[in-house]
């Protein structure tokens, strides 16, 4: 039997955009050919509650049909209307004709609007029975322990850096026990904060891989079932896969809805100097600007920093000294500011003000502001509401400052592009004279090894002690996660990369 599997890239909402998509898939496919498109690749996803109106329903429809008139087979996801309920559906067509449809049974939260469906089907097809379903639903259909030649199992599988080989690993004893053929499709591309990675895949009866996609890249491929050889992997390391998640995921961000241009600001420092790299490569050092707004507290190494970096990354710059309106803010707060001792308040004007230059800049040219806080800083609240967590998007917002200095170092391997007192000096947020991150935080090392344990380990305070960690360190970094949950609340989306993004994975009471 030979599929065509296809990790298409669909926009969401955009029925037009699939349909040709998937029609020019299907028109250089051989009459013997079944084309597999990923979960929902009519209408995109997540989809929400746009689901609830009718004129999704219709468009989902008026697109399939639109499909089956090109006579070919397929297994297609779309949203289907039955009745009052709303199905996270998938049509299996053969040249043309509509001879089964699977329905999701066991949802996601991106599901949260479709009503329970039926879970796996079963068709006859070229002479075998096809089992074909979604990813959540196949251990149900598994233990049934139904007799099937090959297995389809369709997918919206989002990105964590650890997630390609679990996803292969967990399908191989059920794969074994049934001595089927397995093809996994997944689609790639990216939402929002949600990077859909590819990698899909085919398993022998053995549970042995056979055949994977690449990971990130939109790609169609025949796979023979009757003909299947032993696949080498060659994974990809971690920063690597990182990297490329965030590419993907910011161009599809600007090109889905509709931004062509980015600014930032460029302190000197290791996190926007990543920050404008991953920018550049995403969508072009012509679209990207930087803006250098240095004040008193300013060290000379930080400006030049920031110049290197705008000179390696031939990126259009602004220099805007702040002093000025620092000046007036202060002036303008005398009154309320009399008599007291400089302190946070001081600080935060100046990243207000920052926030307020780069917005005005952003307005004016018609691009998007690009944040630069990292994952280490928003666990700890180390950075100012309304100041430099503000922004359109994070590129780094679920990457540990550990992950952002190794990242600096991946990309500067062939060549310094990221400068390299931006990667050494000791980080600052350079509001007062003198002033260090570790002033206010443990060191990165440390405070990186701790949230990790917590967060993605979820190791609760007596556990992360019997790590050997100090009780003060480990209460502080505790203590700083849980009252700083209500300045993330507030915070701009970021590219999930991990299995505990803030704002998606890791949803706390405020107070």
């Amino acid at each position: 039997m030979k599929l065509q599997i296809t990790q298409l890239n669909s926009r969401t909402l955009n029925f037009e955009y699939n349909v040709k998509q998937a029609k020019s898939i299907l028109k250089n496919a051989n009459e013997d050919v079944m084309t597999i498109f990923p979960e929902l690749a009519l209408s995109g996803s997540p989809l929400y509650e746009t689901v609830l109106y009718d004129n999704v329903s219709k468009q989902a429809l008026a697109s399939a049909e639109s499909l089956c008139n090109e006579r070919k087979s397929c297994i297609v996801g779309m949203p289907l209307h039955n009745g009052n309920e709303k199905l996270n559906a998938l049509l299996f067509i053969v040249k043309g004709e509509v001879i089964d449809a699977a329905t999701k049974r066991n949802l996601t939260a991106f599901d949260r609007s479709f009503a329970k469906g039926n879970g796996f089907e079963t068709a006859r097809y070229e002479n075998e029975t096809i089992a074909f379903g979604f990813e959540t639903d196949f251990e149900e259909f598994a233990a049934k322990g139904e007799k099937v030649d090959v297995v389809i199992c369709v997918a919206n599988n989002v990105f964590e850096v650890n997630k390609q080989q679990e996803t292969i690993n967990k399908f191989i004893p059920a794969v074994r026990k049934m001595a089927c053929k397995f093809v996994y499709v997944n689609r790639c591309g990216a939402e929002g904060q949600f990077v859909f990675n590819g990698g899909s895949f085919v398993l022998n009866e053995k549970g042995n891989l056979c055949d994977e996609l690449p990971l990130f890249e939109e790609e169609t491929k025949i796979v023979d079932t009757n003909r299947l050889k032993l696949f080498t992997q060659s994974p990809k390391a971690k920063i690597e896969k990182m990297y490329h998640a965030v590419i993907l995921g910011l161009r599809d961000y600007f090109i889905k809805n509709n931004i062509s241009k980015a600014v930032l600001g460029l302190s000197g420092g290791i996190d926007s100097a990543l920050v404008a790299k991953l920018a550049v490569d995403a969508i072009g050092k012509e679209n990207v600007t930087g803006v250098l707004m240095p004040s008193e507290y300013s060290t000379d190494h930080s400006v030049k920093d920031a110049l290197d970096l705008v000179n390696n990354l031939q990126i259009k710059h602004f220099i805007i000294p702040i002093k000025p309106l620092y000046d007036t803010a202060l002036s303008s707060l005398n009154e309320v500011f009399a008599n007291t001792q400089r302190g946070l308040a001081e600080e935060n004007i100046q990243a207000r003000l920052r926030c307020m230059v780069l917005m005005g800049v952003a307005n004016k040219t018609g691009a998007l502001l690009l944040n630069t806080s990292n994952k280490s800083e928003a666990a700890a609240g180390y950075g100012t509401l309304y100041g430099d967590t503000s922004g359109g998007i994070g590129l780094i917002g679920d990457m540990y400052k550990k992950d952002v200095w190794e990242m600096a170092k991946w990309l500067n391997r062939n060549g310094v592009v990221i400068p390299e007192n931006s990667i050494t000096k000791a980080p600052s947020a350079e509001l007062s004279y003198g002033q260090k991150d570790s002033d206010s935080l443990p060191e990165y090392s440390l405070l990186d090894e701790i949230l990790t344990l917590h967060l993605e380990g979820k190791m609760d305070r007596e556990q992360i002690l019997v790590k050997g960690y100090d009780s003060q360190t480990v209460d502080k970094v505790l203590h700083l996660l849980k009252i700083n949950e209500w300045k993330r609340h507030q915070c701009c989306p970021c590219i999930k990369l991990s299995s505990h993004t803030f704002g998606i994975d890791r949803l706390m009471p405020v107070s």
